[in-house]
C-alpha cells in the first residue's frame, strides 16, 4: 500500500475500519433475507426500541441522517410491518414514529448476533479498559453530535 506524506490519525482509521468490520461481520452471520436490514434501518429500530413514538426528523438527527434516507428507511419499514406512522396529536404536519410487535420481534432475534460481534471485538480486555474505551468513544460522540446539531441550527438562523 502507498503511504502518503501526510500520516492518516489512527483514531480516524481504526473508528471507519471498526464500524465496517463490525457492519460486514453482522451481515455476513444474517439470513440472506436479513441482511437488506442493517444500515439505517436497524438505526431507527434501536432507536424506537429506546424511545417509542418519536418524531421523524428526530430519528433523522439521532441516526445521523438527512430526511430523505429517513423517509425511505421509515417507508420500507412500514411496508414491512416493522413500524408505523401516526400524526402527532398537537401537530398534525408532524409524524410519530412507533415500533410494531413485528418490528420488536425482529430487532430481537437480530440483536444477539450484533452482541456476539462485538464480545468477540472485546476479547482479550479487561473491564477497566472497556470501561475507559467506552467512556472516550461516548466523549467523542458527544463532542461531534453536540458540535452538528449547533451547525444545523446556526444553518437555520
Amino acid at each position: 500500500m502507498a503511504r502518503t506524506s501526510e500520516a492518516i490519525d489512527p483514531l480516524l482509521f481504526l473508528t471507519v475500519r471498526l464500524g465496517r468490520l463490525v457492519t460486514n461481520a453482522i451481515q455476513h452471520r444474517l439470513e440472506e433475507a436479513d441482511r437488506y436490514m442493517i444500515g439505517p434501518n436497524m438505526g431507527i429500530l434501536a432507536d424506537l426500541m429506546q424511545q417509542d413514538g418519536v418524531r421523524q426528523q428526530d430519528l433523522a438527527i439521532s441516526s445521523i441522517r438527512d430526511k430523505a434516507t429517513i423517509t425511505r428507511s421509515i417507508l420500507s419499514l412500514e411496508q414491512q410491518g416493522f413500524v408505523r406512522r401516526v400524526a402527532d396529536a398537537q401537530d398534525k404536519r408532524t409524524k410519530r414514529i412507533f415500533i410494531t410487535t413485528g418490528g420488536r420481534d425482529f430487532f430481537q432475534r437480530i440483536l444477539p448476533v450484533g452482541q456476539s460481534i462485538v464480545d468477540a471485538a472485546k476479547a482479550g480486555m479487561d473491564a477497566e479498559e472497556l470501561e475507559v474505551c467506552t467512556h472516550v468513544l461516548k466523549k467523542m460522540y458527544d463532542n461531534l453530535n453536540h458540535s452538528m446539531l449547533l451547525g444545523k441550527a446556526e444553518a437555520h438562523k
